[in-house]
């Protein structure tokens, strides 16, 4: 209900006479105001606004139900101006400017806090501005992952948005900052222009109308302007469309006219090395010592030695566990010998100490140089019990980079957790570029932790000045606490130099051709007091560093998520096909004796965490995992920009219950595979691992060849039930999957059961059968 707190007199309908119409009935005020687009091809455009509950109704769907307050205070209205397509008035108390805009099928929402009003750092403004018609609502298209499918609904989906994606932020959290809704068969796309300070909730409700207490999803919208951003203006775009890609393609659209994206192709054409990212898996390699059981030829003799002559510092645990042992006796088990290389490893570091880094030192130098002394010493003093030092290798050797390439993989990434590997081994990776292959390590700037507090963490290894004058200060004064509570998380804008050297260093000792940069892709967006430094400047200062990298010679960067606003210079990213999960559960994290059990973080050169296969409990099984809950959005919008595949939590192998549907889901939306190796999980070219590699390349390498440039125009269902799905993109070429057990066989369609098949624009047709485990 309108109510004008200025009343409007003649000579304030004067100075409105540029506008087309000052009318200000009490049917008008009671009941808001029309707009209407006639622009373009857009005919019968009609959208009817309440602007003091912001209400919205848009050729009769509710785009927005009675949503308006600041600061939890409902508003009253003043100072409306408006013609046929537009409109201008101030929320009062808040005095806040609100312009609402309709134009060629896009009705833009603009909020304004005024200038003489001064936020204080920690009581920030809250403008409530969206409410969901949940009545009138049948699904929500979220992109929380890569794309989720919601029926409003179901009741598994209303709690579990409630009790996990409620409060969500629409940087981080939300990987693409719009939503979308479906009113029977149209829908309804909200983009935030300006997508940092907001948050999303989500409410489990019950239809009263319903006798049954059926469960249905509210959600609502937030703003926040803050001591840093309150001179920002907040901005909504609003969109109809006729299919669940619209919001996504309206999206793209936005970024490619605003000049934020840049194609795979464009990036190809800076580095070339690009092209190894056509058609490969992706594969962590895990271990950083120098030495693998598969090393040694001698264990007694090397255990001799070891305890007896070397002279090296030997660990409690080593003697303990290991000293007692006697050839002819005893049996040097699996742990026993990882044990002894562990111990060695441990006691070579000791002879080759490396000193804390300093702003005038990082110590990647010194690091590679004492891995290639470790390395010499041990060759030196105790050969005769080993193979050729030119084989060794815990997480990467030359026998592994043969196997590979035994087993056919034509293109890989082969990505380090650790860079020390390819110290000790550059010859290995040499090898590895040499056969087609990417090879990059993880790095990081994101958390700085204190010396000596885990000193196996390198990436966090920074210096003292860094740690303490790079640490993100809050509102209320605290320093942000870093990764799993270490250290500090840092400002991206700080000691770039210091950065980039590392950066630099660590791609030069290390012979690597990519890198992956963790977290800056993520859209992390925090304000740091420290410098005021808000988040959309933040987000600016990783988009800075990635895009510094990228343009280094020879460098294919990747980074975590790929996050729609956090995607300059990369040209992979790792996280969004499959997210995340159940990261308070008890029951995957600390029972050893459940399915779901995710695994220890042990052994160090093969977590369990990583291989041992488990099992998806619901609701996850069933809400992150069935293709009925699954749209690809990112795809729609980034599959010719940015290469995107699952978290490394969880490699393709990982879920034993849903993995024929997560492969299935890859090649519909033509993205890799990621499978995690060890040295001993490369000893031939049948072993699984490697035969699983070359199962997922014979599917996806010439789909990718042909689609990698090209965009993911329409996905759509071929059945009723959502288990025969297609997509197609922009030169005609179809994927159609079949998640059933039964075959498909419809018109000139027919799929078998538990596969794809890929009609490509070339003339080709691929068939490809998941694999169940």
């Amino acid at each position: 209900m309108l109510n004008i707190h200025h009343k409007l007199n003649a000579s304030s309908c004067a100075m409105l006479a540029l506008f087309t119409a000052c009318t200000f009935s009490t049917e008008t005020q009671a009941s808001g105001f029309t707009l209407q687009d006639h622009s373009g091809d857009v005919t019968n455009n009609t959208v009817l606004i309440n602007p003091s509950t912001l209400t919205i109704n848009w050729n009769g769907l509710s785009v927005n139900s009675d949503a308006l307050t600041v600061d939890g205070i409902p508003q009253t209205v003043a100072e409306i101006t408006r013609d046929s397509t537009s409109a201008s008035w101030t929320l009062m108390p808040s005095q806040i400017a609100v312009k609402a805009e309709l134009n060629r099928g896009e009705l833009v929402l603009q909020f304004t806090l005024p200038s003489d009003i001064k936020v204080k750092r920690n009581q920030p403004i809250e403008l409530a501005w969206f409410d969901l018609a949940e009545q009138e609502t049948q699904t929500l298209l979220l992109p929380f992952s890569e794309g989720m499918r919601v029926p409003t609904d179901n009741k598994l989906w209303a709690s579990y948005l409630a009790n996990n994606h409620s409060g969500s932020n629409t940087t981080q959290d939300l990987k693409m900052p719009f939503w979308t809704t479906q009113q029977s068969d149209q829908f309804i796309s909200y983009q935030l222009i300006n997508p940092t300070n907001n948050q999303l909730f989500f409410y489990d409700v019950t239809s009263e109308s319903s006798s049954k207490n059926k469960s249905i999803i509210d959600m609502s919208a937030s703003h926040q302007f803050t001591a840093l951003n309150q001179s920002q203006p907040f901005a909504v775009r609003i969109t109809l469309g006729d299919s669940m890609l619209d919001g996504a393609k309206q999206y793209r659209d936005w970024r490619f006219t605003n000049g934020l994206s840049e194609s795979l192709a464009s990036k190809q054409t800076r580095n070339p090395d690009v092209s190894r990212l056509i058609g490969a898996s992706h594969v962590y390699l895990f271990g950083k010592d120098p030495l693998s059981i598969q090393d040694v030829k001698d264990w007694w003799g090397l255990k001799e030695w070891y305890f007896e002559r070397s002279k090296l510092n030997i660990s409690d645990v080593a003697k303990r566990e290991l000293s007692p042992l006697s050839k002819g006796k005893d049996w040097l088990s699996q742990y026993h010998k990882q044990l002894l290389l562990d111990s060695i490893s441990q006691s070579l570091q000791s002879l080759y100490p490396i000193l804390p880094p300093t702003l005038a030192d990082n110590t990647i130098e010194a690091q590679y140089i004492a891995a290639q002394s470790r390395k010499s010493w041990l060759s030196e003093h105790a050969s005769s019990f080993f193979n050729s030092s030119d084989t060794w290798g815990q997480a990467l050797s030359s026998g592994m980079v043969d196997n590979l390439n035994k087993a056919g993989l034509n293109k890989l990434w082969l990505g380090f957790d650790n860079w020390m590997p390819a110290f000790y081994q550059p010859n290995a990776v040499e090898l590895a570029k040499q056969s087609g292959y990417l090879v990059g390590t993880y790095d990081s700037y994101n958390t700085a932790i204190p010396t000596r507090l885990n000193d196996s963490w390198l990436t966090a290894q920074l210096p003292d000045p860094i740690r303490k004058t790079c640490a993100i200060e809050q509102a209320d004064g605290s320093l942000k606490k870093g990764f799993r509570g270490n250290g500090f998380y840092l400002n991206p804008n700080c000691h770039l130099d210091y950065v980039n050297q590392r950066a630099k260093d660590i791609m030069n000792f290390g012979h690597f051709n990519s890198l992956f940069l963790d977290v800056d892709a993520t859209a992390m967006a925090r304000e740091d007091y420290s410098d005021n430094t808000s988040e959309s400047q933040m987000l600016s200062a990783f988009n800075n560093r990635m895009q510094w990298l990228s343009e280094q010679p020879s460098l294919v960067l990747g980074s975590e998520d790929g996050n729609s606003l956090t995607t300059k210079g990369i040209a992979f990213a790792h996280g969004l096909e499959t997210v995340g999960f159940g990261w308070t559960d008890k029951e995957m994290k600390q029972d050893r004796q459940s399915p779901y059990f995710l695994g220890r973080w042990y052994p160090d050169h093969k977590p369990d965490f990583f291989f041992k296969p488990a099992k998806v409990k619901e609701p996850y099984k069933s809400l992150l995992f069935l293709p009925q809950y699954r749209v690809p959005l990112y795809q729609a919008v980034f599959h010719d920009e940015v290469i995107n595949t699952h978290h490394w939590h969880s490699d393709s192998l990982k879920f034993t219950n849903v993995k024929a549907n997560r492969d299935l889901t890859a090649m519909l939306y033509n993205t890799p595979a990621m499978v995690h190796l060890t040295r001993d999980e490369a000893l031939k070219r049948t072993s699984p691992r490697l035969k699983a590699l070359k199962h997922y390349q014979d599917g996806f390498e010439p789909i990718h060849e042909q689609l990698w440039d090209k965009t993911l125009t329409d996905f759509s269902w071929l059945n009723n039930h959502g288990t025969v799905q297609q997509t197609t993109f922009s030169d005609g070429s179809k994927i159609i999957a079949n998640f059933s057990d039964q075959a498909f066989d419809k018109g000139d369609i027919d799929v078998a059961s538990a596969s794809i098949k890929a009609i490509l624009s070339n003339g080709e047709v691929i068939k490809w059968k998941a694999e169940l485990n």
